[in-house]
């Protein structure tokens, strides 16, 4: 029998499906995002897709009183992001007791991160043996202009960030990876905000999620994005937690989307815009707990 609780979503995906999502890059984002909008309107919102018909809608919004709403969820990542995400998971070690170091390496999703860790201990000597420690540590590097042939090399082979310390007592050397996450000035800027989430609705690679909304003949017709490290950083870096506010101007939706909801996941805040109300913040109106 199915249980249903104000403010959490009914879940119909097949076992299979959320074991995937879980383990994704950025983790069961639909869960997420369902619960979020259950949390907002009240309603018994359901996870519908289960793969058993083409072409169906993430999320459907049961109303009392009139016909269902029906919500896309759709993130911003970058698939070569994704995988090297995916294969650093946080971070790497990379054991180096020969050099008596500890490395700090930053990688790009363009790096091969298997032939990477087998090569490290090796290319890392080398960059030891030319004396350029990266003890000092700019934000902006520019490995692949350095003066040292061995830096440039592995800048090629999409090392974006340097930096190292000597070991400590009861420490032996490695070399810990780390991928490339969204970084840039500080500041809120929703005018780069406003550029990326029109661009984004209206671009070809989502054309299936137009279709899909299209597709329901709904009033409602809901596009829940989530922002990714790999979204441009002056839009995602607006979404921070560290600021207030909204945007003063609607976005620039196609016609198969009438309601936005975007999230800085995992770490930022969540926003939406509804045309009868504008943009709003979610977390100030929840309906449930």
């Amino acid at each position: 029998m199915e249980h249903y609780e104000p403010g959490y979503p009914v879940d119909n995906r097949t076992d299979g499906m959320r074991r995937r999502a879980f383990q994704s890059h950025l983790g069961d984002f639909e869960l997420a995002a369902a619960r979020v909008v259950a949390r907002l309107t009240g309603e018994r919102v359901v996870l519908q897709d289960d793969n058993s018909a083409p072409a169906m809608v993430d999320i459907r919004i049961d109303y009392p009183d009139r016909s269902p709403g029906y919500v896309e969820v759709v993130t911003d990542i970058d698939r070569s992001y994704a995988a090297m995400a995916s294969a650093i998971r946080g971070q790497v070690q990379v054991p180096t007791p020969e050099l008596g170091r500890v490395w700090y390496v930053t990688v790009s999703p363009a790096a091969n991160i298997k032939q990477l860790k087998r090569e490290l201990p090796d290319r890392l000597a080398n960059v030891q043996l030319s004396g350029a420690l990266f003890e000092t540590v700019a934000w902006e590097q520019h490995l692949n202009l350095h003066d040292v042939e061995a830096v440039r090399a592995l800048a090629a082979s999409g090392v974006v960030r340097l930096a190292s310390r000597p070991v400590v007592t009861d420490e032996e050397g490695k070399a810990i990876m780390y991928g490339k996450g969204a970084g840039g000035p500080a500041g809120q800027n929703w005018d780069a905000f406003n550029d990326w989430l029109a661009t984004f609705l209206h671009d070809p690679r989502q054309v299936d999620v137009r279709a899909k909304l299209a597709a329901t003949d709904a009033v409602d017709r809901h596009a829940f994005i989530g922002m990714s490290f790999s979204t441009p950083w002056a839009a995602y870096h607006t979404l921070s937690d560290d600021y207030q506010g909204l945007p003063s101007r609607p976005p620039k939706v196609p016609a198969e989307v009438t309601h936005v909801w975007v999230w800085s996941y995992p770490i930022g805040r969540c926003i939406a815009w509804f045309p009868e109300t504008g943009w709003f913040d979610p977390s100030t109106r929840w309906a449930t707990a």
